[in-house]
């Protein structure tokens, strides 16, 4: 919600800042509540608010600018239930 004030308060309307950028009118908004959206348009919003990365979002970029990844880990957690049935054979 900072960031959004901010914004306004400097260039009035996300939407009305996103069209100037050349972007659909929710594309800074997106970026803003959903991380991963566009790194791109996070770092003009960075750029706008004179603010380094790390510092407007912390859970999204690393100090040294780099991005931290949201790839989720979608290894299975639990045993297959064919190994399970095999395990209630040999029993």
């Amino acid at each position: 919600e900072d960031i959004k004030a901010e914004l306004r308060k400097r260039y009035g309307s996300l939407a009305a800042l996103a069209r100037h950028w050349g972007l659909s009118s929710r594309a800074v908004s997106n970026a803003i509540s959903t991380p991963g959206t566009s790194r791109a348009t996070e770092k003009r919003i960075a750029e706008a608010l004179e603010q380094p990365l790390h510092v407007l979002w912390p859970e999204r970029w690393a100090s040294d600018g780099s991005p931290i990844s949201f790839r989720v880990d979608r290894s299975p957690s639990r045993t297959r239930a064919d190994a399970l049935r095999a395990k209630a054979r040999a029993a």
